[in-house]
């Protein structure tokens, strides 16, 4: 049986990661900061475009190079100006500052060790302005879910608004604190595909600020959703802003 990667399928990506209720949490954050942007793991610029649309400055950084194609695609279209650049966020380096940086979509799951998270943040502090802000969402861990007994822990099927159906197979390693989820993908003509299995670290709400400090930087705000409902056990996300680990940053000039 042939799989194939979610990343290299940005038709069916799309179908299954639509624009959502993160979206006008994150442009709300762009119009605060006033300044550049940089979103990391843009994909096929569902956020991105937008943000551009809003008047801001902003890159889009993706390793995959089908995702950002259909980005460059997305954006001609909308007739906006975006930076595309190719590059590992687990360690990247352009050379310069921005004012916000966005990591959407749990996008900072794909750090499976603990070592490979605190890298991507201390390169992406790097870019930060000293006076700018790193806003990401992370899925906070069903403990119930996770520590059923049986090896496949999880099957389940969803349609998503958009016509595909997702059949998923996951497991879990709780030492490695890394879920794995295998999917079978029908999309609205009736294809199915077969994908790569998806690996994604649990972090866990009591060992984010940890993880931060170790990059040098601190939560400051940690939100239970999109609409900054307080965070509690019981959340299904976790949507952070951190910044520079200094008690006062320096003031932007």
């Amino acid at each position: 049986m042939q799989t194939q990667a979610l990343y290299d399928l940005p038709t069916i990506y799309d179908r299954v990661v639509p624009p959502g209720p993160c979206d006008p949490f994150y442009r709300g954050l762009a119009a605060q900061s006033g300044g550049s942007v940089l979103e990391m793991a843009c994909g096929t610029g569902r956020l991105t475009v937008p943000l551009a649309q809003d008047g801001h400055k902003v890159t889009g950084l993706d390793s995959s190079a089908t995702m950002l194609t259909a980005a460059r695609c997305k954006a001609e279209a909308a007739d906006v100006a975006i930076e595309w650049i190719q590059a590992d966020m687990a360690s990247f380096d352009l050379g310069r500052r921005y004012d916000l940086i966005i990591v959407s979509c749990n996008s900072l799951a794909h750090m499976i060790t603990a070592d490979a998270l605190v890298g991507c943040l201390r390169a992406t502090r790097r870019h930060l302005e000293p006076w700018g802000s790193l806003a990401f969402d992370i899925v906070n861990p069903n403990l119930k879910r996770l520590t059923r007994p049986s090896a496949e822990r999880f099957r389940r099927a969803h349609s998503t608004p958009e016509g595909v159906r997702i059949h998923e197979r996951a497991s879990y390693d709780p030492e490695r604190q890394v879920m794995e989820a295998r999917w079978r993908v029908e999309d609205p003509t009736g294809v199915t595909h077969h994908l790569e299995p998806l690996r994604l670290r649990q972090t866990f709400p009591s060992e984010l600020p940890e993880v931060l400090a170790a990059a040098g930087m601190r939560l400051v705000d940690r939100f239970g959703d999109f609409e900054r409902r307080p965070f509690g056990k019981t959340s299904r996300n976790q949507v952070c802003v951190a910044r520079h680990g200094s008690a006062e940053a320096p003031r932007r000039r």
